[in-house]
C-alpha cells in the first residue's frame, strides 16, 4: 500500500502531539490533584520540548491546510470541524508557552532536565514572582486551556470512532495508517 507522504508526516505529527499533550495534561492533573509535586520538574521539562514538536506540526498544518475529509459532510459541520481541529493546534501550542510563562514569570524558573534556560527566584523557601501579572495571567491561562484541551481531545476522540462506526469511512484507518 502506497501511502502519501503528506499522510505519513501528519500521521506522525498527530500521533507524537497526542501522546506528549496526553501525557503533560494527565500528568498535569495529577500533580494538582493530588499534590504531588515531585513530577513539577519533569512536567515542566517535557512541557518546554513539546514546543519541538508542535510548532512545526503547526507550521506544516499552515503550509499543508487541513487533509481533505474521508466523507461528506455539510458545509457547517466542515467549518465545525475545522474550528475543532485549528483550536486543538492553537490549545497545543498555547498550553506549554502558557506554562513557561508561569513558571519562569512566577520566579519557578525554567528547566529542561537540569539545564537552566530562566533562573528560579527563590528568597525564604518561596518562589517570587518576576512579574506577578505576567505570573497570575499565565497560571489561569495554563489551567483553563488544559480544561478547554480537555474537552477538545474528547470530542475529537469521539469525532475518530463516529467516522469509524457511524460513518464506516476510512478517517480513523488513515489516522492508524491503514489507508
Amino acid at each position: 500500500m502506497n501511502i502519501p507522504s503528506l499522510y505519513r508526516t501528519t500521521r506522525y505529527f498527530h500521533w507524537l502531539s497526542a501522546f506528549i499533550m496526553l501525557g503533560l495534561i494527565s500528568v498535569g492533573y495529577y500533580m494538582v490533584y493530588w499534590e504531588v509535586w515531585a513530577l513539577y520538574p519533569t512536567h515542566k521539562s517535557i512541557g518546554v520540548l513539546a514546543l519541538l514538536v508542535v510548532l512545526p506540526r503547526a507550521l506544516y498544518r499552515l503550509q499543508k491546510g487541513l487533509l481533505t475529509p474521508t466523507s461528506a459532510v455539510s458545509h457547517h459541520q466542515q467549518k465545525l470541524i475545522e474550528a475543532a481541529h485549528w483550536a486543538l493546534l492553537a490549545g497545543t501550542i498555547l498550553m506549554p508557552i502558557s506554562g513557561m510563562l508561569y513558571s519562569g514569570f512566577g520566579g519557578y524558573g525554567i528547566d529542561i532536565f537540569g539545564f537552566t534556560l530562566v533562573a528560579s527566584n527563590y528568597i525564604d523557601s518561596a518562589a517570587v514572582p518576576y512579574n506577578e501579572t505576567i505570573f497570575i495571567l499565565a497560571k489561569a491561562a495554563h489551567s483553563y486551556i488544559a480544561y478547554g484541551l480537555t474537552g477538545l481531545i474528547a470530542l475529537h476522540i469521539l469525532g475518530a470512532f463516529k467516522h469509524h462506526l457511524l460513518s464506516k469511512d476510512v478517517t480513523l484507518l488513515r489516522m492508524l495508517g491503514r489507508a
